[in-house]
């Protein structure tokens, strides 16, 4: 259970290091990956465990200041469920990191190969389960992104997190959203992070435009969040 405040939090560890444990529930692993490929850029600011490094079973009795949880949940598994729910309980915060993590992601499309049925819907992000403090969504995030959230938390910039605070509110984001929110309405400056951003290239600049090739979209939401006009949408909305 959360015992201080996150702002008590924040000043707390300026001047130690962290304690996050890092755990992946089921995806491409591209995300962990990331997470791992960050140690050098954190290791003044960090102490990291996670299930990728060590062969023993994961030390989930110990409070943790963060918690990283990568992939998406599979409802139907009870032992993930269960792993989840006492995440939340030793850490202090806890991170979705990644759009799987974040917003279900592609695994959303996922059926078993089977007949669709309703019930085959059954991968959901971490916030379907327990309560998330910040989401970091991508596909995958960068590492300089896991860097810039753990500097902006250390150093209490509370103004550059506002964004990640936003994004665990929200179930679902796409390609389709910036659409309606952005383009539509007429807001869009024609920067092209979205394009830049996209993993698959769904998104492609017309006339300084961006339109959507709808079959390549994953709904990773990672041109919504780089977006500037979508992100202050975003951060206005659920902050």
């Amino acid at each position: 259970m959360i015992v201080m405040g996150k702002e008590t939090l924040m000043k707390n560890t300026q001047q130690g290091k962290l304690k996050i444990l890092q755990v992946d529930i089921g995806g491409c692993e591209g995300c962990a990956v990331n997470i791992l490929r960050s140690l050098p850029l954190i290791k003044d600011d960090a102490e990291l465990v996670s299930n990728y490094l060590v062969e023993e079973e994961l030390p989930t009795s110990t409070t943790y200041d963060m918690v990283f949880i990568t992939g998406s949940v599979c409802i139907n598994d009870h032992h993930i469920v269960e792993l989840v729910k006492k995440l939340r309980e030793v850490g202090k915060v806890v991170i979705s990191f990644g759009s799987c993590a974040t917003f279900g992601g592609i695994t959303r499309f996922c059926r078993g190969g089977q007949e669709p049925r309703p019930e085959h819907r059954t991968y959901q992000p971490v916030s379907h389960v327990i309560e998330v403090d910040y989401a970091i969504p991508g596909c995958p995030p960068p590492p300089q992104f896991l860097r810039a959230f753990i500097t902006a938390f250390k150093r209490g910039i509370t103004h550059q997190l506002r964004v990640f605070k936003a994004a665990a509110k929200v179930k679902k984001l796409s390609g389709f959203d910036l659409l309606d929110d952005v383009v539509l309405p007429g807001l869009c400056m024609g920067c092209g992070a979205c394009e830049l951003s996209c993993p698959t290239g769904a998104i492609y600049l017309v006339n300084r435009r961006p339109d959507l090739i709808v079959e390549k979209c994953i709904r990773c939401g990672s041109c919504y969040i780089r977006c500037p006009r979508a992100s202050q949408i975003l951060v206005g909305r659920y902050t």
